[in-house]
Formats: C-alpha cells, sequence, structure tokens
C-alpha cells in the first residue's frame, strides 16, 4: 500500500514542479518577446505579484529586472513598483535591513511623482518588518499611515494591479488581520480577538493566514483545543508555504504545551524543513527552540545541537546591529531628502547673491566671507573650549555621583537586612533568656535537694541544668553566625572566593529579606517555598557578593508579589519560591515569583544601569546591574524568563570549581 502511496506522491510532485517550471519558462518569454515598453512592464508586475510572498529569490529577480526595464524607459511607476517587490522579497527571506530599504526607495519615488496609489501597501511592508523585530510602536504607526493613506481616496481606493475601484470588504478585513495581529503581538489578546474574528469572517476560505492568526490569538490565550482547530483547518503547502511554517510552528508549540512531545516534534520538523526551504529566518529560530526543549529530556545530544541553531538565528536576526542598521537606514533616507532641500536653497541663495551683486562685486564679496568664516572659527574654537572644560567637569561629577548611587544601593539593602536580622536574632535570645531563667530556679532546687540529701533529685535537676546549658549554648552560637553574617555583608567583599554552603546562603537571605519586608508592612504575607539539592554541597564563592545579588533578587520578588497584592487583595496569594540544583559543571539558583511579571518591551532594558520600574525614590536601578556584573565576574550568567499576568523567574547560573 505505501508503495502506490509513494507513487501518487511523486505524481502531485513532479505535476508541481511542472506547473511552476511552465510559469517561469512564461516569464522569460515575457521577458525575451514583448517590446520594452510600459505595457511590458505592467505585464511583468502582474505576472510576479505573488512571488515576493512564496519564493523570495524568484521575486528578487523579477524586481530587478521590472526595475532595470523601467530605469531604461525612464519609467517611474514601475520603478516604484520594482523596489516594492523587491522589499517584499527581502521580508518574507528575513532580511529585514534590505527590506527597509527599498520600501523607502520605493516611498521616495512615489512621494516625488505625486502617484500616492501604492504608498498603503508599501507602508504595510515597513509596518511587518517592526512587527518582525519586536518594536510594535512603530510599527503601528505604520499601520495607521497605511490604512489613513488607504481611506484617504474616498469612495474609489486602488486595487493592486487592476486600478480604482470602489472599497471592499477584501482591503478592509486586510487592515482588520493586521490590527489583530499587533494586538496579538502586544499581548492584549481580548482586542486581537475582536479583530481576528473580522477578519477570519472574510478570509476564512480565501487565506491560510487567517486561520493560523487565529490559532495563535487562542494559543496566548490558553485555549489549546480552540487553537488546535484553526491550525487543522487545510492549508496549500505548496501554494502557502510560509503559512504552513507558522501553521506547523503554531502546531507544534500548542502540542508540546499539552504534553504531546512526540507530535510537536513532528510538526516542529516540518516547520523548519519548509523555514529553510523558503528562507524563513524567524521559522528557523522558533522551530528549533520547540526542537530543543522537546529532546531536552530524551537526547541532550539533539536538544544542544538545535538549541545553537535557535541562538544563531536570534543573534543574527534580533542582535543590537541588526536593528541598529535599520535604524540607521531609516535615519540615513531622512537625511537624504535633507540634504536634497538644502541643496535646492542653496541653489537659490547663490542665484540670488550673483544676481544681485553681479560679477563686478565677486573679490570683494570673497574677502568679506573669508574674513568672516575666520572670525566665525575662531569664535568657536573658543566656544569648544569652553564647552569641554564645562562636559570635563560634568563628567567628573557623573562618576563622583555613580559611585555615590552604588555605595547608596549597598547601603539600602544593608538597611533592608537589618529589619529582617533583628527579627532573626530575636528568636535565639529569647530562648537564652527563657533558659537562663528556668536554670535559675532549677539551681534554687538543686540547693534545696542536696540540703535534704536527696541524691537522685539532685542528678536529675543537674541534668536538667546541663541540657538547658546545652541550648543556650546552641542558641548563642546561632545568634552569634547571624550577627556574623550581618558583618560579613555590611564590609566590602575582599574579592576572595572561598568554600561555601550556597544553599545555606541562599536560605539565610530568603528569611532574611522576607522579615525585612515584613518589617515595614506587618499587614503583608506571603508563601514561601524552599528546595535545595543537598548533594551540591561547598562551592568557591565570594559570599558577601553572591548574598548580595541574591537579596536583590528577593527584594524584587517580594517588592513585585506585594504590589499584585495591594491590587487584587485576599484573592490573590503571593508566592516566592527559591530552589538549587546541580546540573554537570554547574549549579542553579532559581528565584520565582507569581507577581504582575515584566513587559516584553523592557526584559532586555533590566540589566542596564539606572533602569528601573519602582516609583521615584524607591529604588536606584542599579540592583540588577551589579547583581549581573556580580555573576559574571564568577564566570556564570543571570538569565531572566517573564509573563505578563503570571510572573518573572531569575536564574543564577554558576561553575562548580574545585575547592
Amino acid at each position: 500500500m505505501s508503495k502506490y502511496w509513494f507513487i501518487v506522491l511523486f505524481v502531485i510532485n513532479v505535476s508541481a514542479l511542472q506547473a511552476q517550471q511552465g510559469f517561469l519558462d512564461s516569464l522569460r518569454q515575457v521577458l525575451q518577446n514583448s517590446p520594452d515598453d510600459t505595457i511590458k512592464v505592467k505585464r511583468l508586475i502582474f505576472a510576479t505579484r505573488y512571488l515576493p510572498f512564496n519564493q523570495p529569490d524568484s521575486g528578487l529577480y523579477y524586481a530587478d529586472s521590472i526595475i532595470r526595464l523601467s530605469e531604461k524607459i525612464n519609467y517611474e511607476y514601475g520603478n516604484a513598483m520594482g523596489y516594492f517587490q523587491m522589499a517584499y522579497s527581502y521580508f518574507s527571506s528575513g532580511d529585514y535591513s534590505r527590506a527597509v530599504h527599498y520600501s523607502h526607495r520605493s516611498l521616495r519615488i512615489q512621494e516625488e511623482n505625486g502617484d500616492l496609489t501604492w504608498l498603503s501597501p508599501t507602508y504595510i511592508v515597513l509596518n511587518s518588518v517592526y512587527d518582525e523585530l519586536g518594536d510594535f510602536k512603530k510599527s503601528l504607526e505604520y499601520r495607521l499611515k497605511a490604512r489613513e493613506i488607504l481611506f484617504s481616496f474616498g469612495d474609489s481606493v486602488y486595487n493592486r494591479y487592476d486600478g480604482l475601484v470602489q472599497p471592499t470588504a477584501r482591503q478592509i478585513s486586510a487592515y482588520d488581520y493586521d490590527i489583530a495581529n499587533t494586538y496579538l503581538r502586544m499581548g492584549i489578546t481580548d482586542s486581537a480577538l475582536k479583530y481576528g474574528k473580522l477578519a477570519f469572517s472574510y478570509w476564512q476560505n480565501r487565506w491560510s493566514a487567517a486561520p493560523v492568526m487565529m490559532g495563535d490569538i487562542y494559543f496566548a490565550r490558553g485555549d489549546y483545543p480552540s487553537a488546535l482547530m484553526y491550525y487543522n483547518m487545510p492549508i496549500s503547502g505548496s501554494d502557502h508555504p510560509l503559512d504552513s511554517a507558522k501553521n506547523f510552528i503554531g502546531k507544534a508549540s500548542t502540542f508540546k504545551k499539552m504534553q504531546q512531545e512526540d507530535a510537536s516534534r513532528l510538526f516542529a520538523q516540518k516547520a523548519l524543513d519548509i523555514a529553510r526551504r523558503i528562507k524563513y529566518v524567524k521559522g528557523i529560530m522558533q522551530a528549533s527552540e520547540i526542537l530543543s526543549q522537546v529532546y531536552e529530556k530524551s537526547d541532550p545530544q539533539e536538544s544542544v545541537k538545535y538549541l545553537r541553531l535557535s541562538m544563531a538565528v536570534r543573534d543574527s536576526l534580533y542582535s543590537k546591529d541588526r536593528i541598529n542598521q535599520v535604524n540607521s537606514i531609516v535615519f540615513n533616507d531622512e537625511l537624504r531628502k535633507l540634504d536634497a532641500i538644502a541643496a535646492e536653497n542653496a541653489a537659490r541663495n547663490r542665484f540670488k547673491i550673483w544676481s544681485l551683486f553681479g560679477v563686478m562685486f565677486t573679490l570683494l564679496v570673497t574677502g568679506i566671507l573669508l574674513w568672516r568664516n575666520n572670525h566665525h572659527k575662531k569664535r568657536a574654537n573658543t566656544i569648544l573650549k569652553m564647552e569641554k572644560h564645562t562636559v570635563e567637569k560634568t563628567l567628573g561629577k557623573l562618576k563622583s555621583t555613580q559611585a555615590q548611587l552604588i555605595q547608596s544601593e549597598k547601603m539600602a539593602s544593608l538597611g533592608e537586612m537589618t529589619a529582617g536580622i533583628a527579627h532573626e536574632i530575636q528568636n535565639p535570645l529569647n530562648f537564652v533568656n527563657n533558659f537562663s531563667e528556668v536554670n535559675s530556679e532549677l539551681i534554687d532546687e538543686l540547693s534545696e535537694e542536696a540540703n535534704k540529701g536527696n541524691l537522685n533529685e539532685v542528678k536529675e535537676i543537674a541534668k536538667d541544668i546541663k541540657d538547658n546549658e546545652r541550648k543556650i549554648n546552641h542558641h548563642g552560637k546561632r545568634a552569634d553566625a547571624i550577627v556574623k553574617g550581618m558583618l560579613q555583608h555590611s564590609r566590602s567583599s575582599s574579592g576572595v572566593k572561598e568554600p561555601t554552603d550556597i544553599n545555606a546562603l541562599a536560605d539565610e537571605y530568603f528569611r532574611l529579606a522576607y522579615h525585612g519586608l515584613r518589617a515595614k508592612d506587618k499587614s503583608f504575607n506571603v508563601t514561601l517555598k524552599t528546595d535545595f539539592d543537598e548533594s551540591i554541597g561547598n562551592i568557591n564563592i565570594i559570599p558577601q557578593d553572591i548574598g548580595r545579588v541574591l537579596l536583590n533578587l528577593y527584594n524584587n520578588a517580594f517588592y513585585a508579589v506585594n504590589e499584585r497584592w495591594k491590587q487584587q487583595g485576599d484573592a490573590y496569594e503571593p508566592t516566592v519560591s527559591v530552589s538549587t540544583k546541580k546540573v554537570s559543571d554547574r549549579i542553579e539558583i532559581i528565584v520565582k515569583d507569581n507577581g504582575s511579571g515584566i513587559p516584553q518591551s523592557i526584559v532586555d532594558k533590566i540589566f542596564q544601569p539606572f533602569f528601573t520600574t519602582k516609583p521615584a525614590g524607591q529604588g536606584t536601578g542599579l540592583g540588577l546591574s551589579l547583581s549581573y556584573d556580580i555573576v559574571k565576574a564568577h564566570g556564570g550568567e543571570l538569565q531572566v524568563e517573564t509573563r505578563v499576568g503570571e510572573g518573572s523567574m531569575f536564574k543564577i547560573l554558576l561553575p562548580i570549581l574545585s575547592l
């Protein structure tokens, strides 16, 4: 039976290849046999309109043909369309910087020629680029520009290749789709679902991206059965490989959430194969991440392979250099516009000057200009020297202020810990006082029994006194350890690593941070959870520094759950946990809370110096920055995972050094 299926699939694939080859042959005939005129350009534009979405490489080739032919016959509309198709082809293949570059070239030609019918789809390309890069503010800006231009034509709006027609449900629902997609990426799933349903009602049988988007929305809302229902709607893989890749990624993610790892692995592999074939860079990253997570327990070697692939793609896609490159293209485009305006104004001024003064005053004007330039240079040099002195003085003040802020951050953490220390040290002192009083009473009883000659009772009382003394000694040592810990934290770090019980250190600071918060707010309660791996033993660290890191993470976690508790009241149960685990040649310390989480838009900024989400006066923004530097100095990593509305998890990874 499988043999017959193989034959059927082979025939289907051969037919598809023949159809594609026939399409390309017809394009070549258009290029070779048609005269070089505007009709030939329009034919090429119409015939290649879907290539940028499904075959980016072919789209780039024919877009270049359209541009070269349009330049040859001086056809500006063709140039604008060629650059538009080139921009969309680069976007489909994941080359966002070139997509932005050619989008702006197309926009510039359209604006210069006053033909605005293609501005809207060109802005959509820019909207899509910034949407993929996660810059939703910029994405929304271009989407709104596109919508404004679309409806600025009144009762007549453009149809992509057939001229001006009446507005259609297709164009309106396309913007509903974009709105839903933007809200989905911003995590506002209620609004995403509202507009997604409007778009889906029109596109469900016309465009495979619509059910994929609905699946993504329900996945984000945690409704996995509904997500699978939309993902399972039929999609033509040969016609829409990009949508097929996104569909398989959605299925893989959903089955992973439902703990069906075999199904997740199958669809993730399908998605990866398609994404590689069509050069869908983001799809390669997403599918690789899923495969890495699915293989994590069953095949660590495979997991590492896919993890490296996803990290490499992520670095190339979302690196700061890549984003800066995109922004630089936009900035340079604006500079070119300003230069053109400045050049035009300069030409007018020169014409006026020469017309007014004439040839007879050329030498006089030149002498005056030279004198003025020399005068301005001297004045500018004087101003620059003064400004340089001011800047150097300001820089010195900033460095001094920064040092003071760092010291203030250390003292603030010490102050927060003091209340916890006071509470902790009170317990052993109470025991010491209580047992001392009991021993005083027992000594009186001992004297009475000794006078009576009751030796057996004397021995029993003496034994009780000895037990009490042992307890007094135990709690005295406990108080001594707490005081030593406080002194160790308060003094400057020696910079010398020493064998340290990481479990005891984590537990000690956990309780001290909690009692410090309780000292400031008696009404606050939180569930504390610990899970320590006793096999870790002692590791070589600088305990004062790692203690500061733990204290910062604990204080942030308690602050997060406390703020959410203030908003939701008793319906919410604040929980903070700490755990340790030995993994291969390193250990993990995980601090987790169920607070409100950190928005994705600022996750990359939380380790920057002086960045804080706390109100003014409640944080300097140095805690996480210092913690990050301390962990790096130990040869480790400080990572964060967060989800808005669910909480955050900070993970400290430290190498296990030989003692």
